[in-house]
């Protein structure tokens, strides 16, 4: 009996979500006469003596039919009627207008707009200048649910009474679930007392409070969530999400939430978050629960965090941590996270200077089906980015030996895998060094030449025989030659200027030799080197452009763009030409464009490949 009126209570928190933030729809537009009316216009009684008068204010009413009662001062308006007064607008297929009384009645479908509150209904009654008024079968749609009344009795400025109020976050109609209440005093922006509160399922009444009350205060502030109602085949009937939100204070706050499973029994969830810009960042959250159906005790922990140690200096962490590889399946509603096996823990610490960057990283990520862990117990890297071998003297112009530029990466590496299916531990280190040279030049002011070299050396704790720390070498070379030849057309067509055709043949040389015995050395990240090649490619690429004149503008358009390219292969005795691509866009304006991708082999040419994609 104390489990069920733990659970009763829990799951009436939900009453906590009625009433948040709500969006205001616009009114229907439609052709309809217009006219405005001032209090001087309207028959009103006199002011008491020693009153000081009020501003002018303007009605403005409008309807595809209106009527004038002249001796009534009303106001008659007829299909799709609209009346607006300050920041309250009123609209519905009738509504009746006292002038005097600034008295609205509104028939059909009646729908009130008050600042950013909105509500609908059959009847309504309301009084434009007290704000005082009543709706029959008052609805309104809050962020994440829906809130009816029989009747809604406006009896002050942001002060409702409601009978036989209802809330839920079901869409359905009717819904699945709802949480009642006979009488209801809302206070907007603030809070809602309720006697007694409901809760019905499939309309039948379950639980009973005979007095509740909850916040319904918007933007960032402490109070109840939305909870949601649902049935699975393992968890049985649940209630999920009910869950309490701590604004601690600006820059953090924290979730606590309660799930409950028929089958499986309560689950606990808290997430806090901070946020201080520009400087820190992240999230931890973790759950737990006792899960009867398989007698087992689960948890998850997650955190990420960010953090600005100093300037150009970051650092980074996350943890992910389960009890078992299916307590995402189970729990998360995410079919992403459900399919994810794997799961990653690290801390990194990241440095930049002005041309160089390190990074420190410890690592840890488990494949939970494979039952597999790969630790990097550390992981150091520097890099230096490319800058010229001989600087630019100052006041001086750069010549052909300044064209000369070298670029260096570094990093060691700590790695330990572990099989625990197997029970068996690898533990492997090295250190790998990686130096780039390029000179790229131009010759005769019309050729582009390119040379490169790229060199390695890397460092293990040992190799495949059992050498203590072997020194892995490799090299890579290439040189290539490129130019762009012009053709300009003499005349021009309509709105189109000179046709341009731009063409650019290139061809490069790629060399790099056998190794040795290149089972000697074990796969280690970020220590592997280049397979062997000697080869040399082609391509010869052709662009049309054109210039358009439109609406007093000047667009470049690229009108065709083909690209054929091929390579050979010096280490083939037989056949050592690739197939030959060619590569056809057509984008005549930028709102279409047409790619087609061909390869034929060039010794029987047979179509070995065909693509077409396009886009409007």
């Amino acid at each position: 009996m104390k489990r069920v009126i733990i659970i009763a209570g829990i799951i009436l928190f939900a009453l906590l979500v009625a009433w948040a933030q709500e969006e205001t729809p616009t009114p229907e537009e439609s052709p309809v006469l217009e006219k405005k009316v001032t209090k001087t216009e309207a028959t009103k009684p006199e002011e008491p003596k020693g009153k000081k008068a009020e501003e002018f204010e303007e009605t403005i009413y409008s309807a595809k039919k209106i009527e004038y009662i002249i001796e009534d001062s009303l106001i008659l308006l007829c299909d799709s009627a609209m009346a607006t007064y300050k920041n309250l607008t009123v609209t519905a297929e009738t509504i009746e207008y006292y002038v005097s009384a600034k008295v609205v009645k509104a028939y059909g479908n009646p729908f009130l707009v008050d600042d950013n509150d909105t509500i609908t209904g059959e009847m309504m009654v309301y009084n434009i200048e007290t704000k005082h008024g009543m709706v029959t079968i008052g609805k309104t749609k809050i962020e994440k649910g829906f809130f009816t009344g029989d009747t809604i009795y406006m009896v002050g400025e942001k002060t409702l009474n409601v009978k036989n109020g209802e809330f839920t976050t079901c869409e359905t109609n009717p819904a699945h679930y709802s949480f009642y209440a006979k009488r209801m005093k809302v206070y907007a922006d603030d809070m809602v007392v309720c006697e007694p509160i409901i809760l019905k399922v499939q309309n039948i009444p379950l639980f009973f409070v005979p007095f509740w009350f909850f916040p319904i205060k918007k933007g960032r502030h402490s109070g109840f969530l939305f909870p949601k109602i649902g049935k699975g085949s393992t968890e049985g009937r649940d209630v999920r999400n009910l869950s309490y939100f701590w604004a601690t204070n600006d820059y953090s706050d924290i979730t606590f939430t309660f799930d409950i499973f028929e089958k499986k029994g309560i689950r606990t969830f808290m997430n806090g978050r901070y946020l201080v810009t520009p400087f820190l960042s992240g999230n931890i959250s973790g759950s737990y629960i006792n899960d009867t159906s398989i007698q087992s005790k689960r948890w998850n922990f997650l955190m990420n965090h960010k953090q600005t140690i100093m300037p150009r200096m970051m650092l980074t962490a996350h943890a992910d941590f389960l009890s078992d590889e299916d307590y995402n399946v189970d729990y998360d509603e995410e079919e992403i996270v459900q399919l994810n096996k794997e799961i990653e823990s690290y801390v990194s610490v990241a440095k930049r200077w002005s041309g160089a960057s390190t990074n420190i990283l410890v690592n840890e990520r488990r494949d939970l089906a494979k039952k597999t862990i790969s630790r990097k117990m550390p992981r150091v890297s520097f890099s230096l980015s490319s800058r010229r071998i001989i600087p630019i003297s100052k006041d001086a112009s750069a010549r052909w030996y300044n064209q000369a530029y070298v670029s260096y990466s570094s990093s060691f590496i700590n790695k330990t895998f572990i099989n625990e299916e197997v029970d068996t531990s690898v533990r492997h280190y090295g250190m790998a060094n990686t130096v780039k040279l390029q000179a790229p030049q131009k010759v005769l002011s019309y050729f582009n030449v390119s040379p490169l070299l790229q060199t390695w050396a890397h460092i293990y704790d040992y190799d495949a025989y059992g050498n203590r720390y072997p020194v892995r070498t490799m090299y890579s070379t290439s040189l290539a030659f490129s130019t762009v030849i012009y053709g300009i057309s003499k005349g021009s067509m309509w709105r189109f200027k000179k046709l341009r055709h731009v063409i650019k043949p290139s061809v490069s040389y790629n060399y790099a030799p056998e190794e040795e015995d290149p089972i000697k050395y074990y796969a280690l990240e970020g220590m592997g080197v280049p397979s062997a090649r000697k080869n040399m490619s082609f391509s010869l690429s052709n662009l049309f452009q054109t210039k358009m004149q439109w609406k007093g503008k000047e667009r470049k358009i690229n009108l065709l763009h083909i690209k054929t390219s091929a390579s050979y292969d010096f280490r083939k005795d037989e056949e050592p030409f690739s197939n030959i691509g060619n590569s056809i866009e057509f984008e005549p304006i930028k709102q279409f464009s047409m790619r087609a991708s061909l390869a034929h082999d060039p010794y029987t040419w047979d179509l070995k490949n065909f693509t077409l994609r396009s886009t409007v």
